[in-house]
């Protein structure tokens, strides 16, 4: 199997560090590619997700040959050896595996999602997991790979066959009962979709897991050595904060505010969702 690498930065210079470990740390030489999404590149500003969009469309366009496309946020640092091969293996070893990260929760959404009130704070993640310098800053430590109901926006790893939108289900067919096959349709790539519903930044990694359990994917968290620097990809970047306020009346808030509305409205189907 093969690794390629997406990324969207605001400020190359800031960007070089962090991207330089994921190359520094890889042992089996992933492809990186690094779409400018407004900030010093001079490029106009695209919000998280349409430029993951774009990143995403591209490297399916132009890499034929990878079979796993890591979206990773430019202020992750890697700190472990051979990170790649390990994540290609799990993603080898368990072929129902669609999603993997460095940062996942057991469960999306209160137990009692729609039976009160909407509040936005319903659709918050609990049981998280990671294995980040501060780990137990965001959730607790855990140094065993498993099951996971999402994953923290800042590493997002998909087969290639999930970013094309195909469905993994079981068969319902004479002679293949419990066995898992692939339907896939044009109009279901998951950043697509995202873009589509209008996701700009926030809830879209919990959108993410949501797709992939509508798909009949399992979402996986993984062990591996990281530090998040944490918002300097958007919120932390002073011209995408001006950029949200010409977007939106509340800013970043409003994408904030909107995102959850949006994912609240679009994944009955899955949420919540406990693993």
């Amino acid at each position: 199997m093969t690794l390629g690498i997406v990324t969207c930065t605001t400020d190359e210079a800031r960007s070089h560090a962090c991207i330089q470990s994921w190359r520094d740390t890889a042992t089996t030489d992933p492809r990186v590619s690094v779409l400018l999404n407004g900030g010093r590149s001079g490029t106009p500003y695209l919000g998280t997700v349409p430029a993951f969009r774009h990143a995403v469309d591209e490297a399916l366009r132009l890499w034929d040959d990878v079979d796993v496309i890591a979206c990773l946020h430019d202020d992750l640092e890697i700190h472990e050896r051979g990170w790649d091969a390990t994540v290609l293996r799990y993603f080898a070893r368990y072929p129902a595996m669609g999603l993997a990260g460095f940062g996942g929760a057991k469960r999306l959404g209160a137990r009692d999602l729609y039976q009160t009130p909407y509040d936005p704070m319903q659709l918050a993640r609990s049981g998280f997991r990671s294995n980040l310098v501060d780990a137990e800053v965001h959730g607790i430590r855990s140094l065993l790979a498993e099951p996971v109901a999402c994953l923290d926006g800042f590493s997002q790893i998909g087969r290639r066959d999930f970013w094309e939108g195909y469905r993994r289900t079981l068969a319902d067919r004479p002679g293949l009962e419990g066995q898992l096959y692939c339907d896939h349709s044009d109009a279901a790539r998951p950043w697509t979709i995202l873009d589509q519903l209008g996701f700009i930044h926030h809830f879209y990694d919990g959108a993410l897991g949501c797709l992939a359990n509508r798909y009949g994917w399992q979402t996986w968290y993984l062990p591996i050595r990281c530090r998040h620097l944490g918002g300097q990809t958007a919120v932390g970047d002073p011209g995408y904060q001006h950029w949200a306020t010409t977007q939106h009346p509340e800013g970043d808030h409003g994408f904030w505010t909107e995102a959850h509305q949006i994912g609240y409205a679009a994944f009955k189907d899955v949420l919540p969702l406990e693993v």
